[in-house]
């Protein structure tokens, strides 16, 4: 398959306040604190040689994971990794095994929940209490614990006989968690003391009951060809896709700005913000707690911005036909994005010249007839429509800016990130992810058909 080109766009500063993930959110502990509980302590309450995810890191050899996010310089996981038995480690959940013991990752399964233990750090769960590893979460089994099914798992990943906490880019909403940095809904609640706790959507007002990127949908199914979703399922980004290296069907998070109910760091991350289109009508803000991160998108008190879920004129999927840009039934407001999402246009485009747009301010990739809608090194506008696919080290909003095989890891509540590679094959994955380019199907990772040139199936 192709791969086209693009301008890089180095240098692209992610939110700064993702340095403060681990301190914020539900009852998580201060990182770096060190000691019982700490996000720079074992779980059993050594200090490991290394720092643990969302720990301020200026080099990769910091990090117990092996990664230190170029951009946030804060430790990160690589999606579909994990350390190794001997290695250092900070969490359990960090570790291949699913143990840190005296801040290494062992080379035994961690113990499942309700089963004899010495130390906390041998639990799945973190926690040995009275000689017996205590559950994290009584409604579903955290990963680590052995499993018959997707049902059993918070992740509603089973694989192995084991639940996986890789189905997506990042943890799911009750599975276990250190600090909100791993969350795909932002938000890691943990009991006094305790080391680890669990995964939930942050909480916001008017942002609705939809599920943020990230989170599995579908009830955790494996796509392997045929329909998807109606109407992207239940996600807030109408977008519920497979994720490349596993095929589990995810809600991927959507082109350019976050969309009514998707987590947000800051006003300039929802659409319909004031530094954005339409963002003077429609007043939408970032909903947050007081004190936390990451907060979620609400819907605003005008009509529906640049960049929000709307109707095609074609396709009823969506009934929302209330654009600021105008009706949708009367001017043609609505375009899909690069990953096939309804979204309000700013403006009605004329697709005839794509590279017309080329470095104009957008919402989101339907604004720049499907080249990829990226963050502006400059910052004012937000931003711009790019020239092509987004190359390794580009800055991204979602996969389908990249270059076919490349991935793109947003972190809870921001809206850009940098296009990298998969760890399973240099260069990135051997085939293309929902939304990227392709010249037949079989260039397509999961059997997503290839229609039009673009991994996707049609809406429906």
């Amino acid at each position: 398959m192709s791969q086209l080109r693009t301008i890089q766009l180095l240098g692209i500063a992610v939110f700064s306040a993702v340095l403060a993930f681990g301190a914020c959110g539900g009852d998580s502990d201060e990182p770096g604190a060190g000691g019982k509980g700490g996000a720079d302590s074992g779980t059993d309450g050594s200090s490991p040689d290394c720092k643990g995810v969302g720990i301020t890191c200026a080099e990769d050899g910091d990090c117990c994971t092996k990664n230190c996010d170029p951009t946030a310089n804060v430790c990160s996981k690589t999606p579909g990794t994990c350390i190794a038995a001997g290695d250092g480690c900070s969490i359990g959940p960090d570790c291949c095994s699913f143990a840190c013991v005296d801040g290494k990752c062992s080379s035994s399964q961690c113990i499942e929940d309700n089963a004899a233990c010495a130390a906390d750090g041998e639990c799945c769960s973190g926690k040995c209490d009275s000689g017996t590893c205590t559950p994290l979460n009584t409604a579903c089994k955290t990963s680590g614990n052995p499993c018959a099914g997707h049902g059993d798992c918070c992740s509603k990943y089973c694989t192995g006989g084991k639940c996986s906490a890789t189905p997506s880019y990042c943890t799911q909403s009750g599975d276990a968690c250190a600090n909100d940095f791993e969350c795909c809904g932002g938000k890691c609640s943990k009991a006094s003391g305790s080391t680890l706790g669990t995964c939930s959507v942050a909480d916001a007002s008017g942002a609705g009951g939809c599920l943020t990127a990230g989170e599995v949908c579908a009830g955790g199914a494996v796509y392997e060809g045929g329909t998807l979703p109606i109407c992207g399922g239940a996600c807030c980004s109408r977008a519920c896709y497979p994720y490349g290296p596993t095929g589990v069907l995810i809600c991927q998070p959507p082109s350019g700005c976050a969309p009514t109910g998707e987590t947000c760091q800051d006003d300039v991350d929802c659409c319909g913000s004031a530094t954005l289109p339409d963002g003077l009508t429609a007043k939408i803000t970032c909903s947050k707690a007081s004190g936390a991160t990451v907060g979620r998108c609400n819907q605003g008190t005008g009509c529906t911005p640049a960049g929000g879920i709307c109707r095609l004129q074609s396709q009823s999927c969506n009934e929302n036909a209330n654009c600021c840009s105008g009706n949708v039934l009367q001017k043609n407001t609505c375009k899909q994005d690069n990953l096939g999402i309804p979204r309000c246009l700013a403006a009605e485009v004329d697709c005839t010249d794509p590279s017309g747009y080329v470095g104009k301010a957008c919402s989101t990739s339907a604004d720049c007839c499907n080249l990829p809608c990226v963050p502006n090194p400059g910052g004012n506008p937000p931003l711009v429509c790019g020239s092509a696919c987004v190359d390794a080290g580009g800055a991204c909003t979602t996969a389908a800016d990249c270059c076919a095989g490349l991935p793109c890891t947003v972190p809870p509540g921001s809206t850009q990130a940098v296009c990298g590679d998969y760890p399973e094959q240099d260069g990135g994955l051997p085939c293309a992810t929902y939304g990227q380019a392709c010249t037949v199907a079989g260039d397509c990772c999961n059997n997503i058909p290839c229609t039009n040139g673009v991994c996707m199936a049609p809406v429906r």
